[in-house]
């Protein structure tokens, strides 16, 4: 028998222009959360709803005030991948790739091939994505403000990204971006961000605050992809590197299980210590021309969405592929260029 498709389960209210002002009213009321709501039958018996429910009236009477249409469906109730990739707008075959990867849990029908993912779980890594959206915008409007050149140690997916991959700022934007859509993970040491404010103050790039506000954004916003020092620290000593700082970054990407380290100086990170744990390591251009080669579809959407996210200046998607062309990632540039036309 077919499948019934998850949504049929939902309850779906639409809004009415008839309803607005009593849906205004009452989505503005600050003290309806705490108050009571009494629902009143046909043969006028009252029945006083439970504060789980008011939550939700609350919930649903902004939404609908607002011209959003609301559904209601059990947090338990399972989705195919399809159906995922539905409610998460991204492609079928890339939900697969994330539920391989274990970025959303799921769980095989017994003897089957075939996979169940719980509601919930699709809706958590929703919000984590928007967590990071949020924690994007944040950094770029710090950037806009103060015209700070970004200079930072992330990872990726697996993959950690060193101090001078990341500015110009189109290059961190993009990084950032990226992890947004789940096509790879940003990592950081807290090594690698008392860093950057040495070198980014140091430099005259801009002042301590401006550096603090980048620093304390992604403490708040990425805390979940902190590599803890306690993984790490009792491996520097195993590097033997040129320099204790990326000895330090070397030993916190092995530690994280990276599946490459990124770096515009891979002289510097090329080392026994690397080669053992097999840590490649890469330029920025191959590594984003790595990640187009396996998703040029996702890739490319990422591109235009930030694209279309800016607003000082505005910009086309073209435009900020010339950026990133000025920026030295100019094979990945081509390959963005000849996808979007």
């Amino acid at each position: 028998m077919p499948r019934t498709g998850v949504l049929s389960e939902a309850t779906r209210i639409d809004p009415v222009p008839a309803d607005h002002e009593a849906l205004e009213g009452l989505s503005t009321r600050e003290d309806a959360g705490d108050g009571e709501l009494v629902l009143r039958t046909a043969d006028g018996a009252e029945i006083s709803l439970p504060q789980s429910l008011v939550r939700l009236v609350m919930s649903a009477a902004a939404n609908l005030a607002a011209g959003r249409a609301v559904m209601a469906i059990p947090a338990e109730v399972t989705l195919t991948p399809a159906e995922a990739a539905g409610l998460l707008g991204l492609s079928r075959p890339f939900v697969v790739r994330l539920l391989e990867r274990g970025d959303i849990p799921s769980e095989f029908l017994p003897g089957s091939r075939h996979r169940r993912i719980r509601l919930e779980d699709v809706l958590a890594f929703q919000a984590r994505r928007e967590r990071r959206a949020e924690g994007r915008r944040r950094i770029a409007d710090i950037a806009d403000t103060a015209g700070l050149p970004y200079l930072c140690l992330l990872s990726v997916a697996r993959v950690f990204v060193d101090a001078n991959v990341l500015y110009p700022f189109s290059v961190m934007d993009l990084i950032l971006a990226l992890t947004e859509d789940g096509i790879h993970d940003v990592l950081w040491t807290e090594e690698l961000l008392d860093e950057w404010e040495r070198v980014i103050v140091r430099g005259g790039k801009r002042s301590p605050d401006a550096a603090a506000g980048i620093t304390a954004t992604i403490r708040g916003f990425f805390a979940d992809t902190r590599i803890p020092p306690d993984s790490y620290r009792n491996l520097v000593t195993e590097v033997g590197g040129r320099d204790p700082d990326d000895d330090v970054h070397m030993a916190a990407a092995v530690a994280a299980g990276a599946d490459a380290l990124v770096t515009w100086n891979e002289k510097d990170f090329t080392c026994d210590f690397m080669k053992d744990h097999a840590v490649p390591v890469m330029d920025p251009d191959a590594y984003l021309c790595s990640l187009y080669d396996e998703f040029p579809d996702e890739v490319a959407s990422t591109i235009t969405r930030l694209a279309a996210e800016k607003r000082r200046p505005p910009l086309m998607p073209s435009d900020l592929v010339d950026s990133l062309e000025r920026a030295g990632v100019r094979e990945f540039a081509s390959k963005a260029r000849e996808h979007l036309g």
